[in-house]
Protein backbone atom coordinates (compact mmCIF):
# COMPACT_ATOMS: atom_id res chain seq x y z
CA UNK A 1 0.00 0.00 0.00
CA UNK A 2 1.47 3.45 -1.09
CA UNK A 3 -1.28 5.63 -1.09
CA UNK A 4 -4.48 6.71 0.27
CA UNK A 5 -5.56 6.72 -3.65
CA UNK A 6 -5.12 2.82 -3.11
CA UNK A 7 -7.26 2.30 -0.25
CA UNK A 8 -10.58 3.70 -2.58
CA UNK A 9 -11.10 7.10 -0.95
CA UNK A 10 -13.21 9.41 -3.17
CA UNK A 11 -11.27 12.45 -4.21
CA UNK A 12 -12.30 15.01 -2.09
CA UNK A 13 -11.26 13.36 1.01
CA UNK A 14 -7.74 12.13 -0.65
CA UNK A 15 -7.52 16.27 -1.15
CA UNK A 16 -8.47 16.77 2.83
CA UNK A 17 -5.87 14.71 3.47
CA UNK A 18 -3.18 15.98 2.22
CA UNK A 19 -4.35 19.83 3.45
CA UNK A 20 -3.83 18.28 7.15
CA UNK A 21 -0.55 17.28 5.75
CA UNK A 22 -1.06 13.13 5.65
CA UNK A 23 1.17 11.44 2.55
CA UNK A 24 0.66 8.01 2.85
CA UNK A 25 -1.34 5.35 5.39
CA UNK A 26 0.14 3.34 7.52
CA UNK A 27 0.19 -0.65 7.22
CA UNK A 28 -2.62 -0.42 9.91
CA UNK A 29 -4.67 2.11 7.61
CA UNK A 30 -3.88 0.23 4.78
CA UNK A 31 -5.43 -2.77 6.36
CA UNK A 32 -8.61 -1.47 8.39
CA UNK A 33 -9.66 1.59 6.37
CA UNK A 34 -11.03 -0.63 3.23
CA UNK A 35 -12.90 -3.51 5.74
CA UNK A 36 -14.27 -0.15 8.16
CA UNK A 37 -15.37 1.66 4.82
CA UNK A 38 -17.14 -1.58 3.69
CA UNK A 39 -19.51 -1.98 7.00
CA UNK A 40 -17.49 -4.97 7.86
CA UNK A 41 -17.55 -5.90 11.16
CA UNK A 42 -13.47 -5.77 12.52
CA UNK A 43 -11.46 -6.41 15.57
CA UNK A 44 -8.49 -4.68 15.78
CA UNK A 45 -5.05 -4.95 18.44
CA UNK A 46 -4.14 -1.61 18.04
CA UNK A 47 -2.89 1.28 19.97
CA UNK A 48 -1.66 4.86 19.87
CA UNK A 49 0.48 5.30 17.64
CA UNK A 50 -0.33 3.29 14.74
CA UNK A 51 -2.84 5.14 13.07
CA UNK A 52 -6.05 3.72 14.62
CA UNK A 53 -7.74 7.17 14.94
CA UNK A 54 -7.29 8.62 11.33
CA UNK A 55 -7.88 4.94 10.38
CA UNK A 56 -11.61 4.99 11.67
CA UNK A 57 -12.55 8.51 11.18
CA UNK A 58 -11.56 7.72 7.26
CA UNK A 59 -14.33 4.42 7.56
CA UNK A 60 -17.08 7.26 8.86
CA UNK A 61 -16.13 9.43 6.40
CA UNK A 62 -16.05 7.61 3.89
CA UNK A 63 -20.22 6.75 4.51
CA UNK A 64 -21.79 9.08 6.57
CA UNK A 65 -25.10 10.64 5.25
CA UNK A 66 -24.03 14.53 5.47
CA UNK A 67 -27.86 14.96 4.41
CA UNK A 68 -29.11 12.90 7.33
CA UNK A 69 -29.15 14.45 10.66
CA UNK A 70 -30.07 11.29 12.06
CA UNK A 71 -26.33 9.53 14.39
CA UNK A 72 -24.92 7.35 11.92
CA UNK A 73 -21.81 6.59 13.66
CA UNK A 74 -20.85 6.46 17.99
CA UNK A 75 -17.25 6.20 18.94
CA UNK A 76 -16.96 5.64 22.47
CA UNK A 77 -13.38 5.92 24.18
CA UNK A 78 -11.57 5.30 27.22
CA UNK A 79 -12.50 8.91 28.83
CA UNK A 80 -14.25 11.86 28.53
CA UNK A 81 -10.64 13.82 27.84
CA UNK A 82 -9.64 11.34 25.04
CA UNK A 83 -13.34 11.57 24.08
CA UNK A 84 -12.59 15.25 23.46
CA UNK A 85 -9.43 15.04 21.80
CA UNK A 86 -10.73 11.93 19.08
CA UNK A 87 -14.16 14.21 18.59
CA UNK A 88 -11.76 17.10 17.20
CA UNK A 89 -9.53 15.09 15.59
CA UNK A 90 -12.42 13.61 13.34
CA UNK A 91 -14.32 16.84 13.33
CA UNK A 92 -11.06 18.21 11.49
CA UNK A 93 -11.00 15.64 8.76
CA UNK A 94 -15.26 15.63 8.30
CA UNK A 95 -16.19 19.10 8.59
CA UNK A 96 -15.01 20.24 4.79
CA UNK A 97 -17.41 17.45 3.29
CA UNK A 98 -20.46 18.86 5.14
CA UNK A 99 -20.15 15.78 8.42
CA UNK A 100 -21.07 17.10 11.95
CA UNK A 101 -19.15 15.29 15.10
CA UNK A 102 -20.72 15.98 18.43
CA UNK A 103 -18.68 15.55 21.65
CA UNK A 104 -21.04 13.78 24.14
CA UNK A 105 -20.41 15.72 27.12
CA UNK A 106 -20.98 13.71 31.06
CA UNK A 107 -21.96 17.76 32.33
CA UNK A 108 -24.54 18.46 30.01
CA UNK A 109 -26.27 15.02 28.91
CA UNK A 110 -29.81 16.78 28.61
CA UNK A 111 -29.05 18.84 25.32
CA UNK A 112 -29.58 17.23 22.22
CA UNK A 113 -26.41 15.48 21.12
CA UNK A 114 -26.90 17.08 17.01
CA UNK A 115 -24.49 15.35 14.10
CA UNK A 116 -24.01 12.51 11.78
CA UNK A 117 -21.07 11.31 14.25
CA UNK A 118 -20.76 11.04 18.09
CA UNK A 119 -18.12 10.92 20.22
CA UNK A 120 -18.38 9.83 24.33
CA UNK A 121 -16.89 7.83 26.87
CA UNK A 122 -19.38 4.86 27.81
CA UNK A 123 -20.69 6.34 31.00
CA UNK A 124 -21.56 9.49 29.08
CA UNK A 125 -22.86 8.10 26.23
CA UNK A 126 -25.30 5.90 28.59
CA UNK A 127 -26.49 8.88 30.68
CA UNK A 128 -26.91 10.41 27.26
CA UNK A 129 -29.15 7.32 26.29
CA UNK A 130 -30.95 7.73 29.41
CA UNK A 131 -32.39 11.38 28.55
CA UNK A 132 -32.81 10.76 25.29
CA UNK A 133 -29.75 13.24 24.56
CA UNK A 134 -28.86 10.56 21.42
CA UNK A 135 -30.64 8.40 19.53
CA UNK A 136 -29.16 5.23 18.54
CA UNK A 137 -32.18 3.98 15.69
CA UNK A 138 -30.27 4.64 12.63
CA UNK A 139 -26.89 4.24 13.99
CA UNK A 140 -24.91 2.23 11.02
CA UNK A 141 -21.53 1.70 13.06
CA UNK A 142 -19.93 1.74 16.57
CA UNK A 143 -16.13 2.20 17.11
CA UNK A 144 -14.79 0.93 20.54
CA UNK A 145 -11.70 2.60 21.11
CA UNK A 146 -9.25 1.44 23.66
CA UNK A 147 -11.70 -1.76 24.85
CA UNK A 148 -9.34 -3.09 27.28
CA UNK A 149 -8.76 0.46 29.25
CA UNK A 150 -12.51 1.10 29.22
CA UNK A 151 -12.76 -2.35 31.39
CA UNK A 152 -9.65 -1.56 33.35
CA UNK A 153 -11.31 2.14 34.10
CA UNK A 154 -14.58 0.11 35.32
CA UNK A 155 -16.61 0.88 32.10
CA UNK A 156 -17.51 -2.81 31.24
CA UNK A 157 -21.06 -2.44 32.14
CA UNK A 158 -21.72 0.69 30.94
CA UNK A 159 -20.31 -0.12 27.27
CA UNK A 160 -22.46 -3.49 27.32
CA UNK A 161 -25.63 -1.78 28.11
CA UNK A 162 -24.22 1.03 25.42
CA UNK A 163 -23.96 -1.69 23.05
CA UNK A 164 -27.57 -3.29 23.85
CA UNK A 165 -29.03 -0.40 22.14
CA UNK A 166 -27.42 -0.49 19.20
CA UNK A 167 -29.38 -1.60 16.39
CA UNK A 168 -28.30 -5.80 15.30
CA UNK A 169 -27.30 -5.16 11.78
CA UNK A 170 -25.27 -1.64 12.69
CA UNK A 171 -21.34 -2.57 11.91
CA UNK A 172 -19.15 -2.90 14.99
CA UNK A 173 -15.34 -1.97 15.32
CA UNK A 174 -13.68 -2.99 18.49
CA UNK A 175 -9.75 -1.90 18.97
CA UNK A 176 -7.16 -2.39 21.99
CA UNK A 177 -4.29 -3.12 22.79
CA UNK A 178 -4.34 -5.85 24.88
CA UNK A 179 -7.33 -8.86 23.87
CA UNK A 180 -8.06 -9.55 28.04
CA UNK A 181 -11.02 -12.16 28.85
CA UNK A 182 -13.12 -9.62 29.44
CA UNK A 183 -12.24 -7.97 25.70
CA UNK A 184 -12.51 -11.57 24.16
CA UNK A 185 -16.11 -11.97 26.20
CA UNK A 186 -17.70 -9.04 24.73
CA UNK A 187 -16.26 -10.13 21.24
CA UNK A 188 -17.56 -13.24 21.65
CA UNK A 189 -20.97 -11.76 22.25
CA UNK A 190 -20.92 -8.95 19.94
CA UNK A 191 -18.60 -9.61 16.83
CA UNK A 192 -18.05 -13.20 17.05
CA UNK A 193 -17.76 -13.12 13.21
CA UNK A 194 -15.59 -10.15 13.31
CA UNK A 195 -12.80 -9.55 10.83
CA UNK A 196 -9.19 -9.34 12.42
CA UNK A 197 -7.05 -6.62 12.32
CA UNK A 198 -3.18 -6.32 13.24
CA UNK A 199 -0.99 -3.51 13.48
CA UNK A 200 2.32 -5.48 13.28
CA UNK A 201 2.03 -8.61 10.80
CA UNK A 202 2.83 -12.22 12.15
CA UNK A 203 6.26 -12.60 9.85
CA UNK A 204 8.48 -9.77 9.45
CA UNK A 205 12.53 -9.39 8.49
CA UNK A 206 13.98 -9.36 11.56
CA UNK A 207 16.77 -7.28 12.98
CA UNK A 208 18.24 -8.65 16.31
CA UNK A 209 21.41 -6.64 16.49
CA UNK A 210 19.71 -3.08 16.02
CA UNK A 211 18.69 -0.64 18.78
CA UNK A 212 16.75 2.67 19.58
CA UNK A 213 16.22 4.97 22.66
CA UNK A 214 13.09 6.30 23.23
CA UNK A 215 12.11 9.51 25.08
CA UNK A 216 8.55 8.75 26.42
CA UNK A 217 7.15 12.18 27.99
CA UNK A 218 4.20 14.75 26.63
CA UNK A 219 5.25 17.11 23.52
CA UNK A 220 5.86 19.57 25.17
CA UNK A 221 8.73 18.20 26.87
CA UNK A 222 10.63 16.86 23.86
CA UNK A 223 12.40 20.24 22.23
CA UNK A 224 15.16 20.72 24.81
CA UNK A 225 15.69 17.13 24.76
CA UNK A 226 15.98 17.45 21.04
CA UNK A 227 18.58 19.80 21.70
CA UNK A 228 20.80 18.52 24.39
CA UNK A 229 20.71 15.47 21.77
CA UNK A 230 22.27 17.52 18.68
CA UNK A 231 24.74 19.15 20.99
CA UNK A 232 25.93 15.93 21.93
CA UNK A 233 26.29 14.55 18.78
CA UNK A 234 28.07 17.44 17.29
CA UNK A 235 30.30 17.07 20.67
CA UNK A 236 31.14 13.85 19.18
CA UNK A 237 31.98 14.70 15.73
CA UNK A 238 28.76 13.85 14.15
CA UNK A 239 27.17 16.75 12.79
CA UNK A 240 24.84 14.72 10.29
CA UNK A 241 21.09 14.26 11.79
CA UNK A 242 18.11 13.06 9.85
CA UNK A 243 14.88 14.19 11.68
CA UNK A 244 11.18 12.32 10.95
CA UNK A 245 8.02 13.58 11.09
CA UNK A 246 4.67 12.53 10.83
CA UNK A 247 2.77 14.93 8.72
CA UNK A 248 3.77 17.87 6.46
CA UNK A 249 2.84 20.62 8.95
CA UNK A 250 5.17 18.94 11.87
CA UNK A 251 8.41 19.40 9.38
CA UNK A 252 7.32 23.29 8.50
CA UNK A 253 6.52 23.70 12.40
CA UNK A 254 10.06 22.01 13.34
CA UNK A 255 12.24 23.45 10.86
CA UNK A 256 11.20 27.18 12.23
CA UNK A 257 11.94 25.85 16.05
CA UNK A 258 14.91 24.82 15.31
CA UNK A 259 16.12 27.58 12.89
CA UNK A 260 15.64 30.05 15.71
CA UNK A 261 17.81 28.25 17.64
CA UNK A 262 21.09 28.60 15.82
CA UNK A 263 20.43 25.05 14.32
CA UNK A 264 22.11 24.63 10.61
CA UNK A 265 19.10 22.75 8.36
CA UNK A 266 20.20 20.50 5.70
CA UNK A 267 18.17 19.37 2.14
CA UNK A 268 19.40 16.31 2.10
CA UNK A 269 20.72 13.69 4.62
CA UNK A 270 23.98 13.14 4.03
CA UNK A 271 25.06 17.03 4.12
CA UNK A 272 25.93 18.75 7.20
CA UNK A 273 23.32 19.97 9.45
CA UNK A 274 19.39 18.83 10.22
CA UNK A 275 17.54 17.06 7.08
CA UNK A 276 13.68 17.27 8.45
CA UNK A 277 11.55 14.35 6.35
CA UNK A 278 7.82 14.12 6.30
CA UNK A 279 7.30 10.50 7.08
CA UNK A 280 8.83 7.80 5.08
CA UNK A 281 9.70 9.95 2.31
CA UNK A 282 13.86 8.54 2.85
CA UNK A 283 15.26 6.06 5.10
CA UNK A 284 17.98 6.89 7.76
CA UNK A 285 21.35 7.85 5.59
CA UNK A 286 23.98 5.64 7.13
CA UNK A 287 26.10 6.80 10.00
CA UNK A 288 23.67 10.05 11.08
CA UNK A 289 21.94 10.59 13.64
CA UNK A 290 18.43 9.18 13.25
CA UNK A 291 15.74 10.98 15.16
CA UNK A 292 11.70 10.09 14.91
CA UNK A 293 9.47 13.15 16.32
CA UNK A 294 6.67 10.85 17.07
CA UNK A 295 6.23 7.04 17.16
CA UNK A 296 6.62 5.18 13.98
CA UNK A 297 3.49 3.91 12.78
CA UNK A 298 4.56 0.46 11.74
CA UNK A 299 6.98 -2.42 11.37
CA UNK A 300 8.83 -0.80 7.99
CA UNK A 301 8.83 2.41 9.50
CA UNK A 302 11.26 1.79 12.35
CA UNK A 303 12.91 -0.25 10.33
CA UNK A 304 14.60 2.62 8.06
CA UNK A 305 14.38 4.71 11.45
CA UNK A 306 17.23 2.25 12.73
CA UNK A 307 19.02 -0.11 10.21
CA UNK A 308 21.53 2.54 8.59
CA UNK A 309 21.73 4.85 11.91
CA UNK A 310 24.57 5.20 14.33
CA UNK A 311 22.12 6.16 16.94
CA UNK A 312 18.10 6.22 16.98
CA UNK A 313 16.25 7.93 18.91
CA UNK A 314 11.95 8.32 19.24
CA UNK A 315 10.41 10.72 20.57
CA UNK A 316 6.62 9.81 21.69
CA UNK A 317 3.82 10.21 23.57
CA UNK A 318 3.58 8.03 26.79
CA UNK A 319 0.21 6.26 25.31
CA UNK A 320 2.48 5.60 22.32
CA UNK A 321 5.00 3.07 24.14
CA UNK A 322 2.81 -0.14 23.66
CA UNK A 323 2.77 0.56 20.30
CA UNK A 324 6.25 0.78 20.26
CA UNK A 325 7.42 -2.18 22.13
CA UNK A 326 5.03 -3.89 20.06
CA UNK A 327 7.11 -3.02 16.82
CA UNK A 328 10.41 -3.59 18.53
CA UNK A 329 9.37 -6.99 19.72
CA UNK A 330 8.87 -7.99 16.04
CA UNK A 331 12.05 -7.12 15.00
CA UNK A 332 13.67 -8.04 17.78
CA UNK A 333 15.43 -4.82 17.94
CA UNK A 334 16.15 -3.60 21.47
CA UNK A 335 14.66 -0.22 23.26
CA UNK A 336 15.96 1.68 25.74
CA UNK A 337 15.07 4.61 27.27
CA UNK A 338 17.06 8.00 27.24
CA UNK A 339 18.48 9.70 30.34
CA UNK A 340 17.28 13.47 29.53
CA UNK A 341 17.60 16.68 31.75
CA UNK A 342 14.16 17.47 32.47
CA UNK A 343 12.48 20.66 31.47
CA UNK A 344 12.23 23.78 32.89
CA UNK A 345 8.51 23.11 33.17
CA UNK A 346 8.69 19.34 34.84
CA UNK A 347 12.30 20.88 37.39
CA UNK A 348 9.74 23.45 38.62
CA UNK A 349 6.87 20.65 39.12
CA UNK A 350 9.34 18.66 41.21
CA UNK A 351 10.26 21.50 43.47
CA UNK A 352 7.66 21.52 45.74
CA UNK A 353 8.22 17.66 46.96
CA UNK A 354 12.32 17.88 46.34
CA UNK A 355 13.30 18.24 50.41
CA UNK A 356 10.54 15.64 51.31
CA UNK A 357 12.47 13.22 48.53
CA UNK A 358 15.76 14.67 50.25
CA UNK A 359 14.53 14.28 53.98
CA UNK A 360 13.60 10.37 52.79
CA UNK A 361 16.60 9.78 50.91
CA UNK A 362 18.65 10.35 54.47
CA UNK A 363 16.27 8.95 57.29
CA UNK A 364 15.17 6.00 55.43
CA UNK A 365 16.94 2.73 54.33
CA UNK A 366 16.63 2.73 50.55
CA UNK A 367 19.10 -0.03 49.39
CA UNK A 368 16.96 -3.02 48.72
CA UNK A 369 15.24 -1.03 46.74
CA UNK A 370 17.74 0.46 45.05
CA UNK A 371 19.22 -2.54 44.61
CA UNK A 372 15.46 -3.50 42.98
CA UNK A 373 15.01 -0.51 40.78
CA UNK A 374 18.24 0.54 39.79
CA UNK A 375 18.71 -2.21 36.65
CA UNK A 376 15.06 -1.46 35.37
CA UNK A 377 16.52 2.03 35.23
CA UNK A 378 18.55 1.06 32.36
CA UNK A 379 15.21 0.07 30.32
CA UNK A 380 12.44 1.51 31.41
CA UNK A 381 11.51 5.17 32.12
CA UNK A 382 10.96 5.90 36.23
CA UNK A 383 6.99 6.54 35.04
CA UNK A 384 7.06 3.17 33.69
CA UNK A 385 8.45 1.66 36.48
CA UNK A 386 5.90 3.43 39.23
CA UNK A 387 3.06 2.23 36.84
CA UNK A 388 4.33 -1.28 36.67
CA UNK A 389 4.69 -1.14 40.59
CA UNK A 390 0.81 0.25 41.01
CA UNK A 391 -0.09 -2.81 38.80
CA UNK A 392 1.68 -5.32 40.94
CA UNK A 393 0.31 -3.89 43.85
CA UNK A 394 -3.26 -4.07 42.21
CA UNK A 395 -2.87 -7.59 41.67
CA UNK A 396 -1.76 -8.53 44.84
CA UNK A 397 -4.87 -6.72 46.70
CA UNK A 398 -7.31 -8.89 48.31
CA UNK A 399 -10.39 -9.37 45.74
CA UNK A 400 -13.25 -8.05 47.08
CA UNK A 401 -15.94 -10.44 46.00
CA UNK A 402 -18.16 -9.15 43.76
CA UNK A 403 -21.76 -10.53 43.52
CA UNK A 404 -23.12 -12.09 40.26
CA UNK A 405 -24.42 -10.29 37.76
CA UNK A 406 -28.60 -10.49 37.68
CA UNK A 407 -30.12 -12.71 35.36
CA UNK A 408 -32.64 -10.38 33.26
CA UNK A 409 -36.14 -10.87 32.84
CA UNK A 410 -37.69 -9.91 29.17
CA UNK A 411 -40.77 -7.40 29.40
CA UNK A 412 -43.19 -7.23 26.98
CA UNK A 413 -44.14 -3.62 25.91
CA UNK A 414 -47.74 -3.03 24.19
CA UNK A 415 -45.75 -0.35 21.45
CA UNK A 416 -43.56 -0.41 18.56
CA UNK A 417 -42.42 0.66 15.83
CA UNK A 418 -45.62 1.68 14.31
CA UNK A 419 -45.84 3.63 17.07
CA UNK A 420 -42.27 5.44 16.67
CA UNK A 421 -41.38 4.16 19.35
CA UNK A 422 -37.40 4.82 20.29
CA UNK A 423 -35.18 2.64 22.37
CA UNK A 424 -35.00 5.94 24.46
CA UNK A 425 -38.50 6.31 24.88
CA UNK A 426 -38.22 3.03 26.83
CA UNK A 427 -35.46 3.72 28.59
CA UNK A 428 -36.29 6.78 29.66
CA UNK A 429 -40.18 5.18 30.97
CA UNK A 430 -38.08 2.53 33.15
CA UNK A 431 -35.67 4.86 35.25
CA UNK A 432 -37.77 7.97 35.10
CA UNK A 433 -41.00 5.59 36.53
CA UNK A 434 -39.58 2.65 38.00
CA UNK A 435 -36.56 4.67 39.44
CA UNK A 436 -34.41 1.40 37.81
CA UNK A 437 -30.40 2.23 36.61
CA UNK A 438 -29.25 2.26 33.13
CA UNK A 439 -27.01 -0.91 34.11
CA UNK A 440 -30.10 -2.80 34.87
CA UNK A 441 -31.45 -2.50 31.26
CA UNK A 442 -30.52 -5.42 29.22
CA UNK A 443 -31.50 -5.59 25.20
CA UNK A 444 -33.84 -3.45 23.11
CA UNK A 445 -35.86 -5.09 20.51
CA UNK A 446 -37.98 -2.73 18.44
CA UNK A 447 -41.17 -5.07 16.71
CA UNK A 448 -43.95 -3.36 14.68
CA UNK A 449 -46.44 -3.48 17.33
CA UNK A 450 -44.79 -4.28 20.41
CA UNK A 451 -41.31 -3.99 21.95
CA UNK A 452 -39.36 -6.93 24.04
CA UNK A 453 -37.00 -5.22 26.75
CA UNK A 454 -34.73 -7.29 29.28
CA UNK A 455 -34.57 -5.83 32.96
CA UNK A 456 -32.90 -7.64 35.85
CA UNK A 457 -34.86 -9.82 37.49
CA UNK A 458 -34.79 -8.58 41.00
CA UNK A 459 -36.68 -5.25 39.09
CA UNK A 460 -38.81 -7.04 36.82
CA UNK A 461 -42.30 -6.71 39.21
CA UNK A 462 -41.51 -2.97 40.30
CA UNK A 463 -41.10 -1.98 36.51
CA UNK A 464 -44.55 -3.94 36.23
CA UNK A 465 -46.34 -2.02 38.64
CA UNK A 466 -44.48 1.24 38.20
CA UNK A 467 -45.62 1.49 34.50
CA UNK A 468 -49.08 0.16 35.10
CA UNK A 469 -50.96 3.58 34.22
CA UNK A 470 -47.88 4.78 32.09
CA UNK A 471 -47.91 5.73 28.31
CA UNK A 472 -45.35 5.88 25.82
CA UNK A 473 -45.71 8.33 22.72
CA UNK A 474 -49.00 8.50 23.30
CA UNK A 475 -50.20 4.96 24.33
CA UNK A 476 -50.27 2.91 27.31
CA UNK A 477 -47.36 0.61 27.67
CA UNK A 478 -49.33 -2.35 28.58
CA UNK A 479 -46.21 -4.06 30.52
CA UNK A 480 -46.43 -7.64 31.59
CA UNK A 481 -43.71 -10.62 31.62
CA UNK A 482 -42.99 -11.74 28.07
CA UNK A 483 -44.02 -15.31 27.32
CA UNK A 484 -42.70 -16.81 24.47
Amino acid sequence: MHSFQDLGLDAALIERLGELGYRTPTAFQGEAVPVIARGTTAVGVASAGSGKTLAYALGIASRLDPGSQALQALVLRPTDELAAATAEAIHRLIAPQGGCVALVDAGRVGAPVVGQAAVASPSSALAALEHSAIKLDELQLLVIDGASAIVELGGAEALETVTAQVPKEAQRVLLTSELTRTVEDWIERHARRARRLTSVPAEVERLPRAAAEYYAAPRREWLPVLMAALEAAAAKGNDRASLFCRVRGEVDELSDRLTVRGVQLAERGDEAGVSIFCADETEAPRGALSISWGSPADVESLRRRVQNATRTLIFLEPDELPHLQRLANALQARLTATRARPSSDAAQSVEVTREQLRKAAATRDLEPYMLLLEPLLQEFTPVQIAAAAAALLRERAPTISKPALPAFTRLYFGVGRRDRTRPADLVGAITGEASVKGDQIGRIELRDTYSLVEVSSGVADRVIKSLATTTIRGRPANVRAYRE
